[in-house]
C-alpha cells in the first residue's frame, strides 16, 4: 500500500502520537460533513506531513509519501535505529535516516511527540495539496552525546536506520 505520511498539526499538543500511513484512495464511513471546523487547537486533525531534512535536498519542504511493506515469506520486521547492516540471518530491506516531528513547537510552549520512523535514504515526495504549507513536519534525528558515549555517537550526527525482516 502507498499512500501520503499523515501526523498531528506541529503546534498541537493532542492528536495520537503516531505518524500515520494514508491510503492514496481514502473510503469514508457514514459520517455527516460538519464543514470546515477551524476550532483551535485542531486536536484529533491529521495534516499532511512535509519534509524538514537538510535544506539543500531535493525533498526539503515537499510532502512525504509512505509506504506500508509486507513480504509474504517473512513474519518479523525490525527497524534498528544507529545501523546499517541487519544482523545474520535478517534480510535488509532498506537503509536510511531517523527521523521525527518535532518535539517542541516553535512558540516553546506546546509539546509533541512522535514515533521515530526509518526513512529511506533516498526519500521521494508525494503530490501536494493545496492546504497550508506549515501542519506536519518530520526532521532528521540527531544524536546528543554526553549520556551517549561521544566516542561512538557523534554529537549533531543524523542516525542511519535499517528495516530488516527474518
Amino acid at each position: 500500500m502507498s499512500g501520503y505520511a499523515a501526523g498531528s498539526h506541529y503546534q498541537n499538543g493532542g492528536g495520537g502520537s503516531n505518524q500515520l500511513c494514508l491510503h492514496d484512495e481514502p473510503q469514508w464511513g457514514n459520517v455527516p460533513d460538519t464543514g470546515n471546523d477551524t476550532s483551535w487547537p485542531p486536536s484529533g486533525w491529521l495534516y499532511g506531513i512535509k519534509y524538514r531534512n537538510n535544506e539543500g535536498s531535493s525533498t526539503y519542504d515537499k510532502p512525504a509519501p509512505c509506504a506500508v511493506c509486507y513480504v509474504s515469506q517473512r513474519t518479523a520486521s525490525l527497524v534498528i535505529p544507529a545501523r546499517t547492516s541487519c544482523p545474520v540471518d535478517w534480510t535488509l530491506e532498506y537503509t536510511g535516516y531517523l527521523m521525527s516531528e518535532e518535539s517542541l513547537s516553535l512558540n516553546e510552549t506546546i509539546r509533541h511527540c512522535t514515533d521515530y520512523i526509518c526513512v529511506d535514504d533516498a526519500p521521494e515526495a508525494a503530490a501536494a495539496g493545496s492546504a497550508n504549507p506549515d501542519q506536519a513536519f518530520i526532521f532528521s534525528v540527531k544524536v546528543g552525546c554526553g549520556s551517549l558515549p561521544c566516542s561512538k555517537y557523534h554529537d549533531g550526527w543524523e542516525v542511519a536506520c535499517i528495516v530488516c525482516t527474518k
